[in-house]
């Protein structure tokens, strides 16, 4: 059909016609009309071909006036005149959401729009609708309803499920919060119980120690002798039984803390190796050490635990070990320029550990194997002990062993360089120290349990102190009010009143206000420290007491008053009439690199012996040179010169030798550093050669020449000893050392001393052998 360009009614109102017509028979949604019947009925006047198909009608029937009841059935066709009614009723189109069942019994939902049509009398004629097939819609609907209802289900039940879960979580965190107190109970019960019979049984232990210790430096036969000693060595076992089992309780309890301060590896591998080189020899086993070069001279950390490690390690492989020997090597690699990781290994050729052990060998109160205890003895602590000491320093231990063959213990520590070269002194390690002159010195003992009076009196009586006791801290109080004391060493637990409370009336007094006071007991916790030191204390000395501990905390806090002897020493010396020993020592006083009244007071004011001691080193060192001597020789050289420097009074060369011995041990050693102490040595010399003078003139001190065939005689004995490297020859020494004090052989037998104290035997015996050839050249 052909459109005209202009408006034309009939043109137009046919053509919505013919469009609807197209929308009628193409549409999906269901279209009909509904006449309304004179009797009230409605009839199908029509209806698409998408509502026939529903009904179940043939696409292309006619249907005009279709009876709804014939059709469908009185009841439906009773709801569906229901609907058309109540549209009628309304006078305007209506939408409605219906539902029925299709043709072929399935359910089928509408949302249908019905429109009334009427006449010109306003009479209802048609009902026409169009019907949406809404039924995936409203099935959608369904299956979303479902699923919330599950929903809801499932957050009722997972809510319940929360709420039992959160009850049962508060239940056993309150069950663990409980159980967790409990522990930390026990623990702090067992820490108090092992820390109170640490203090009971230190006591006795003290007693057992000291006393052995006082007994054999008394005339005895040989049978008592050798029952002292293994006494001795028994009562330091106990303690160090004891000492494993408060170490390892402060790791378990968390209280093992850890120190940094600078040390030298060398100094506690050598303390290790010098506390096992007994039992080493006396099973003749080797013990030797294996250090690398590339090791820093100084290192940063807790010289104390590194050498516990040491010595735990070192004696396990001692124990465990029959035959063959044990190496000791230490190694490093870089972590940075300021860090390194150290690596130890204690390699042995013991009775060896099968892998099944290994699992269990640092684990606590544990052995390879049960027969082990009873054979070798021990607590099983001493691993476990340095695995806990490897974990505090954030490093690690391990084992590699096989049965009968031996076994190696490595660990690797993280340490940090020490950037500034250590000041040489005497370390803290060494197994003894020189006992102190306190001659002038006035020392309060507080202490009522006699038997630690006794010990405590044989230790100080060594130094020439003059020593007074007190038996509890009221008379200690009253002893200050009416005599000057230059120290105090106080118990703590004492009747009447107790060590800290006398501690603190004395701290309130003028007169004692500065007095050192040192706590001893055997309370060896940090708590106890800490309670010690807020009382006023200097420090804290450990039962059973050490004595070559104390004999430290003497040299140190009574050197003011060792200075104040030396200025009178000084003032002695000088007023006396000997015109010779004036006139020498007035000039060699005026030399730089001296202190002579340091080096007299050293020798308890025996000046004669100095003037002795400076000949011989003159006369031993006047042509000296390193020129031309073996690295081996010059390294002894340098030992040598230290002491003899030290001797003497020349305590910065003493030092200089000192620090060129740890480069040369380093192999880092340079010919400027030798050049630099010769240059010394010879000025020394030079200004000694000038001011001897007078000394020279009246000879020096003869060994008689009977005298002079006992003492060869003693030390060609001496001399096989040292061979042997048997430690009797310390005494020997002492007496060859009692008949040549004063002539110019005392300072070889003070280094002959000195090297045996180092157990450095076969170094000793050549100095033995070139005494030997002197003396027999002076007949």
């Amino acid at each position: 059909m052909k459109l005209s360009h202009t408006y034309d009614k009939h043109e137009h109102d046919q053509t919505i016609l013919d469009c609807f017509r197209q929308l009628w028979r193409y549409s999906a949604d269901l279209m009909f009309i509904m006449s309304v019947e004179a009797d009230g009925e409605f009839a199908l006047y029509d209806n698409n071909p998408a509502s026939k198909k529903v009904m179940g009608l043939e696409q292309d029937s006619t249907i005009h006036r279709l009876n709804l009841r014939e059709q469908f059935g009185d009841e439906m066709a009773e709801q569906v005149y229901a609907t058309y009614h109540e549209v009628l009723a309304a006078g305007t189109p209506i939408s409605v959401e219906q539902n029925g069942v299709r043709g072929d019994g399935s359910k089928i939902y509408f949302d249908t729009l019905f429109v009334p049509i009427y006449d010109a009398s306003n009479a209802p004629i048609f009902v026409c609708g169009v019907s949406r097939d809404i039924t995936k819609i409203k099935d959608a609907e369904k299956v979303a309803l479902q699923a919330n209802e599950k929903l809801t289900e499932y957050s009722l039940a997972l809510e319940s499920v929360n709420h039992d879960l959160d009850q049962k979580v508060r239940e056993r965190t309150a069950e663990l919060e409980r159980a967790k107190l409990i522990a930390e109970e026990a623990l702090e019960a067992k820490s108090s119980f092992v820390a109170r019979m640490s203090h009971e049984i230190r006591t006795p232990i003290n007693a057992v120690i000291g006393l052995s210790y006082l007994c054999l430096k008394t005339p005895l036969n040989k049978e008592q002798t050798d029952s002292l000693s293994k006494i001795l060595s028994a009562g330091e076992s106990l303690l160090g039984i004891v000492n494993d089992v408060l170490d390892f309780s402060k790791a378990e309890a968390g209280k093992m803390t850890l120190e940094e301060s600078p040390f030298h590896i060398h100094s506690l591998l050598e303390h290790a190796i010098n506390i096992n080189a007994v039992q080493a020899k006396a099973k003749q086993i080797s013990l030797s050490s294996d250090v690398s070069p590339y090791i820093p001279a100084s290192l940063l950390g807790d010289p104390l635990k590194i050498q516990q490690l040491l010595v735990n390690l070192i004696t396990n492989a001692v124990k465990f070990t029959e035959r063959g020997g044990i190496t000791v090597r230490l190694s490093c690699s870089p972590i940075s320029e300021q860090e390194i990781l150290l690596t130890g290994e204690v390699i042995d050729t013991g009775i060896g550990i099968s892998v099944k052990d290994q699992a269990r060998l640092f684990l606590s109160f544990q052995q390879a194997d049960d027969s082990i205890t009873r054979v070798f003895g021990g607590t099983g602590l001493g691993l476990a002990i340095c695995q806990q000491i490897c974990h505090l320093m954030n490093g690690s231990i391990s084992v590699e062993s096989d049965i009968g063959k031996g076994a190696t213990f490595r660990f690797n520590i993280p340490l940090k360089i020490h950037q500034e070269t250590l000041a040489q002194s005497k370390s803290s390690m060494k197994t003894s120290v020189t006992i102190p002159d306190c001659q002038a010195c006035k020392i309060l003992l507080v202490e009522d349990n006699l038997i630690n009076q006794k010990v405590m009196l044989g230790y100080l009586n060594e130094t020439k102190a003059h020593v007074v006791i007190a038996n509890n801290g009221q008379e200690a109080i009253d002893k200050v009010l009416h005599e000057h004391f230059d120290l105090i060493l106080m118990d703590i637990q004492m009747p009447v009143m107790d060590g800290l409370t006398a501690t603190q009336k004395l701290r309130e007094l003028d007169a004692s206000k500065h007095i050192p006071i040192f706590a001893m007991t055997a309370h060896v916790s940090d708590d106890a420290k800490c309670k010690s030191a807020q009382a006023g204390m200097n420090g804290h000395l450990d039962k059973p007491i050490d004595k070559n501990e104390l004999y430290k905390i003497l040299q140190i806090h009574l050197q003011k008053v060792k200075q104040s002897n030396s200025l009178e020493c000084k003032k002695k010396i000088l007023s006396d009439q000997f015109s010779h020993e004036q006139e020498v020592l007035s000039n060699i006083s005026a030399i730089d690199t001296l202190d002579v009244w340091h080096a007299i007071e050293k020798l308890d004011g025996k000046y004669e012996l100095y003037l002795d001691l400076l000949i011989s080193f003159y006369g031993r060192y006047k042509h000296f040179s390193f020129s031309g001597v073996s690295q081996s020789d010059t390294l002894l050289n340098i030992h040598s010169l230290k002491s003899s420097l030290a001797y003497i009074g020349a305590i910065k060369l003493s030092n200089d030798c000192a620090e060129l011995e740890q480069s040369a041990a380093m192999k880092s050693i340079s010919s400027q550093q030798l050049k630099e102490i010769e240059s010394s040595i010879n000025a020394l010399i030079t200004a000694l050669t000038g001011k001897l003078s007078p000394r020279l003139k009246d000879g020096e001190l003869q060994v008689n020449l009977d005298q002079q065939q006992i003492v060869i005689e003693k030390l060609e004995n001496i001399h096989s000893l040292l061979i042997q490297s048997d430690f009797v020859v310390e005494g020997q020494l002492q007496d060859v050392q009692q008949m040549l004090m004063g002539t110019k052989y005392a300072l070889s037998i003070e280094n002959i001393l000195y090297s045996v104290s180092s157990i450095e035997f076969e170094y000793a015996a050549s100095q033995v052998a070139e005494l030997m050839f002197d003396l027999q050249g002076d007949k």
